[in-house]
């Protein structure tokens, strides 16, 4: 039995990897479909042939790190060194947590380091060389800290409180950890821009001006009340552009690039606020957090499932249960369902992505919304062929061109 499992979960591992694979192979091959008319305009010649080359290196690279991954874990795994980091956690502490943790913490310190390679040759080679990347080598060693040490105060925080759930409530674990998790969730939904965003972007009021007065008009127009509008220096980091409500009641703030500022009319900032504005009309970020509870309720229930299964521990050389592989094997295992549940939520994604759209061309300015879906696809090098497929699974936005054509269609 306990050889069938690990084939079982080789498979799993192996067949994700390829089936990620296979997708990105066919939008990769894509790219040289032809262009839909409604976004023919977005790139010129010249810049269409750079967005391709930028296309190859990023595929080619996604490659890289995907294999570079899957043969670290298939080496920890087939090599036994999973026991050895159980042994070493043994050896340095005798409390079952702090083990746990020390565990934990040796898997993510590996892949950690191996991030810091892939994420380095990213930043400036890949995207320095589109001209995408301001990021100095300073900004980009403070990230990495700054990203450990939350990680491993948050992260280790939130293992040790599951640990401690496991160890003390029996049977009653997958109520307490599902509850624990919902209150965390919706506490960083709330919290994440006044808390982790300045962390590492500066955020600043939108200062008294003709931006900010169209913003409040249209808001007050729609009957949307707009509490806070904060500027944020993304372009310390990139070019890209970006905008972003977060939390919801009284916690929801707008956040816009300094990049979206600069680089598009007063107009076409408000159209993209009135996309965002949409999706709270259509209280989309409420159905978003109900949908993920519910994921969360199934997540926890396996979790508790799997921790009740020591065959799938004894399989890879383990004694008994130990929490922290249970963990990591949990991820491995539920892959293929995620996979599964991506093209549900994805669906549902876009469809409010269309709604939003509507909401905006239809209160708003349909021309400027087009422009500005443009200038997005145009700055942020989108793909305007990708693979229908590879949408099914990936996007949680409709392609440039659906959404052109849909807005097209909006009758005001």
């Amino acid at each position: 039995m306990e050889t069938v499992i690990m084939i079982i979960v080789y498979l799993l591992v192996i067949g994700v990897f390829l089936f990620n694979m296979w997708l990105s192979f066919l939008n990769y091959k894509n790219k040289d479909a032809t262009i839909p008319d409604v976004v023919s305009d977005v790139y010129d010649t010249k810049s269409y042939k750079k967005w391709k080359e930028y296309n190859m290196a990023t595929f080619k690279f996604g490659i890289v790190t995907k294999t570079i991954n899957l043969v670290i874990f298939l080496v920890l795994l087939a090599s036994g060194l999973f026991v050895k980091f159980e042994d070493l956690s043994e050896q340095l502490f005798s409390t079952t947590s702090l083990q746990i943790l020390i565990f934990l913490g040796i898997y993510y310190l590996i892949h950690f380091i191996i991030g810091i390679i892939t994420d380095y040759y990213k930043s400036f080679v890949i995207e320095e060389t589109y001209g995408f990347n301001k990021k100095t080598h300073k900004t980009f060693i403070k990230d990495k800290i700054k990203s450990f040490i939350l990680t491993i105060v948050f992260g280790g925080g939130l293992i040790y409180l599951l640990f401690t759930l496991f160890e003390n409530t029996g049977a009653y674990f997958i109520l307490y950890a599902w509850i624990s998790l919902v209150v965390i969730f919706i506490f960083v939904n709330m919290f994440y821009t006044t808390l982790i965003v300045p962390l590492f972007n500066k955020l600043t009021p939108l200062e008294d001006g003709e931006l900010r007065e169209k913003i409040i008009a249209f808001s007050e127009g729609v009957g949307y009340e707009v509490k806070s509008i904060s500027v944020m220096d993304a372009s310390r980091r990139s070019t890209k552009l970006n905008a972003f409500f977060s939390g919801f009641g009284r916690m929801k703030k707008i956040v816009l690039f300094d990049t979206l500022i600069d680089k598009m009319s007063d107009e076409e900032v408000v159209a993209v606020l009135a996309h965002e504005v949409g999706h709270s009309k259509h209280k989309h970020i409420i159905f978003n957090i109900v949908q993920t509870i519910i994921m969360l309720s199934v997540y926890v229930g396996l979790f508790a499932l799997l921790l009740n299964l020591p065959i799938f521990n004894e399989a890879f050389g383990f004694d008994s249960v130990n929490f922290g592989f249970t963990l990591i094997l949990f991820f491995i295992l539920i892959n293929p369902l995620t996979i599964l549940v991506s093209l549900f939520t994805n669906t549902l994604s876009r469809k409010y992505e269309y709604q939003a759209d509507e909401f905006a061309a239809a209160n708003f300015n349909k021309e400027d919304m087009e422009s500005a879906l443009k200038l997005l696809a145009r700055e942020n090098f989108s793909n305007l062929t990708p693979h229908g497929l590879y949408v099914k699974f990936h996007y949680s936005h409709p392609p440039v061109a659906k959404r052109i054509s849909a807005i097209r269609k909006v009758v005001k």
